[in-house]
């Protein structure tokens, strides 16, 4: 299993232009072989904080994703919003 969570720091009311698009994303990317979860949520402690949870059953099936058109087409549209991003690869602790 391959997971990863995403945390987005955006500009001023970039929040609100990622949001408007990431429904979509999440359609498309779903609908991928080897997605098990693709999720976003707005941080309620920080309102211009957005996170992205991904699960792949492997490390190839996120490889195929990066090619696809609509994932390229996301990333390109929200980078422009980003103040910071961070991505942090992740496992089970017992799996450690």
């Amino acid at each position: 299993m391959y997971k990863f969570i995403i945390t987005i720091d955006c500009v001023p009311g970039g929040r609100e232009q990622i949001l408007a698009r990431a429904p979509v994303a999440q359609a498309a990317t779903r609908a991928e072989p080897g997605c098990l979860q693709y999720d976003f949520f707005a941080c309620t402690d920080k309102p211009e904080r957005l996170v992205f949870v991904e699960t792949w059953q492997d490390r190839a099936a996120h490889d195929f994703h990066m090619e696809q058109d609509h994932t390229k087409d996301f990333i390109t549209f929200h980078e422009q919003f980003h103040d910071r991003l961070v991505f942090e690869t992740v496992q089970p602790a017992e799996d450690q």
